[in-house]
């Protein structure tokens, strides 16, 4: 049976991340990396797609919580004869610096790792394992076979072993199951090892010793900050910070890329094909990201990400350097062909299951604007920055030739399939690009044409205005000339292209609330369907586009109206304060790819926004 979504957590080691459910399953885990096959997919098909369950034998109730500051995860199972605490992480290796990953090395040679604790906390109970490793998104047959002190799983050339003192039996569905009695302050210990059959050691203390230093780099990286003090006000500092550990954990370190979730093929509405990998690096969630974690004082991301995306750009083959991707891989691959898995038949029986996405070689002009709005932010938030000759060229580029395209249209934020259109927030985003381009020329004092620069954006502004302005309406439309509404107008103050109390934003404000609220805080992104040769179902609410409202709300000094929606918003996550793309508006589940790094980004924003006071935004839009 299929779990909803919100009842998963997450783990994960910078290099690839795990879902593990209330009921202690791993369920989800593509090794070695985050954009790698699964080994266990069980929210893809729960028949066929593998699983790793540790959880009492009899009947019980279960609460999970992450140790404070850390993304390792407790379990805690009660039963009638006792209580049982199942510990969760994925080692963290680093290399020399005690924040520093060691490099990565061909996805056959490097080895991934989950770290499984049981001890029992009082009382007695005995405990079902039940391990059913399924390689390569379930294609093809995972063998098993028991050794000592452990189980071996072998595709073809994968290969995986299971370390545990247990007593394991293989049924004749290949999985290995064992039961453990255990006692008031006995501990077992387990360990998933994927691309090797390497026992690193047979005693405890040492599983023990990579659980406790995992937990030290989460805590050291949290807490280490350049900001003096943290503008985030209580009783929302720790929902900020378990927001920007979920982030952390959808980097790939090196070199430094972000997915824009840890899943694939989550439908963002049951049964309708509207169901998407988002396993990459798309730089407009990158950027939101980064500008995130700017606010919380972790720049040293923004710098490794800048560095990782100029070399990408510059090791493409036939790109010129100014044609960027909407996103890449994040291991740098360019080409992520879409394909389906057909053997799967996708979470609560919602086909297609895919991988790859062909988005990457849409037109998307906003994704400009993204780079260099966060390139501001980041000399803004550390005026020291320095701009390498040869990243200033490259941001060159890039403005440049946003001066050549503008005009053109383009496939948009939301990524339609049904043709290219003149999308108002791709020429707001054009915008920004010039706008950025031409501060950054001025503050950092580096040779640039401005006045051209000058000149476009300025006709880009006036353009905007003139096309996306609909009296009719009475709002800024999704694109010209054309009546649809969209939320993403709602970033106009934000992005400082108009002021939150210009009349035209109110009455688009106005306009967004009447038309595309859900209920209950929840929106809409757009008025029309959406464009792209699926059903005609109506899809959930999707988050980010309530976080935009209030901050909308914010810089249109609504502040007390913004902070009761943010609240709302809050009330949505997760009993491990996780949220997903999207919600149903009706039975309030968790709908889309989870958790997703653009909520998480949107939370983090609008809480900043609430804490500062008005001429801090002022400087924030300018």
């Amino acid at each position: 049976m299929y779990k909803p979504i919100r009842d998963y957590a997450i783990i994960g080691n910078r290099r690839s991340a795990v879902l593990v459910a209330k009921n202690g399953s791993i369920d989800w885990a593509p090794a070695p990396y985050l954009d790698s096959a699964s080994v266990f997919a069980a929210v893809l098909d729960d028949a066929k797609g593998g699983f790793w369950g540790i959880r009492p034998e009899g009947e019980f109730t279960s609460t999970q919580q992450y140790i404070r500051e850390t993304n390792v995860l407790v379990t805690t199972f009660e039963t009638k004869e006792g209580t049982v605490d199942l510990v969760d992480c994925m080692p963290i290796r680093l290399s020399g610096d005690s924040m520093t990953m060691a490099q990565l090395l061909p996805e056959s040679e490097e080895i991934f790792e989950i770290y499984r604790k049981i001890s029992c906390a009082k009382g007695s109970c005995r405990m079902k394992v039940i391990f059913y490793p399924k390689f390569d998104y379930a294609r093809g047959e995972t063998k098993l076979r028991i050794a000592e002190h452990s189980i071996v799983a072998q595709k073809e050339q994968m290969e995986g072993i299971l370390i545990s003192k247990a007593t394991y039996e293989i049924d004749s569905a290949d999985r290995a199951i064992a039961f453990l009695d255990l006692k008031e302050g006995e501990t077992h210990y387990f360990a998933f090892r994927f691309n090797t059959l390497e026992i690193p050691s047979k005693e405890d203390g040492y599983y023990e010793n990579a659980i406790e230093q995992t937990k030290e780099f989460w805590k050291e990286w949290i807490n280490r900050c350049d900001l003096e003090v943290c503008a985030v006000e209580y009783p929302w500092h720790e929902t900020v910070m378990r927001s920007s550990l979920i982030l952390k954990l959808l980097f790939l370190e090196p070199p430094g890329s972000v997915a824009a979730a840890a899943t694939t093929s989550f439908p963002e509405e049951i049964g309708n094909g509207r169901n998407w990998d988002y396993r990459f690096s798309w730089i407009r969630d990158s950027a939101f990201t980064l500008q995130a974690l700017f606010w919380l004082g972790h720049i040293k991301e923004a710098d490794a990400y800048v560095k990782w995306l100029v070399s990408v750009c510059r090791k493409a083959e036939g790109h010129h350097p100014e044609r960027l991707q909407t996103m890449y891989g994040l291991r740098g691959q360019t080409k992520l062909t879409e394909f389906t898995l057909d053997h799967l038949e996708g979470y609560q029986k919602s086909p297609p299951v895919r991988v790859g996405n062909a988005a990457y070689n849409q037109d998307q002009w906003d994704i400009y604007g993204g780079m260099l709005n966060m390139m501001w932010r980041l000399c803004k938030t550390r005026p020291d920055y320095v701009i390498t000759p040869e990243l200033w060229d490259e941001l060159c580029i890039f403005a440049n030739y946003v001066g050549k395209i503008w005009r053109q249209p383009d496939e948009g934020l939301w990524e339609v399939r049904g043709g290219k259109r003149h999308f108002t927030h791709s020429k707001v985003m054009c915008w920004v690009a010039l706008d950025r381009a031409i501060k950054l020329a001025e503050m950092k004092s580096l040779k640039a044409p401005l006045e051209q620069w000058k000149q476009e954006c300025d006709a880009v502004h006036k353009e905007v205005m003139k096309k996306a302005w609909n009296e009719k309406r009475q709002a800024f439309t999704q694109s010209f000339d054309r009546e649809e509404l969209d939320t993403a107008a709602l970033l106009m103050p934000v992005l400082g292209f108009i002021d939150g109390e210009d009349p035209k934003m109110k009455a688009t404000i106005q306009r967004i609330e009447q038309e595309l609220s859900m209920g209950d805080g929840l929106f809409l992104r757009y008025t029309n369907a959406p464009d792209d040769g699926m059903s005609s179902g109506r899809e959930g609410g999707f988050l980010l586009c309530s976080f935009w409202m209030v901050d909308a709300l914010i810089f249109a000094r609504e502040h007390e109206k913004a902070k009761k929606l943010f609240e709302t918003l809050l009330g949505y996550a997760n009993h491990v304060g996780l949220f997903s793309e999207e919600i149903d508006p009706v039975t309030k589940e968790f709908l889309g790819n989870f958790p997703q790094a653009y909520t998480h980004i949107g939370l983090i924003n609008s809480a900043f926004y609430l804490s500062f006071d008005p001429d801090t935004l002022k400087k924030i839009a300018s």
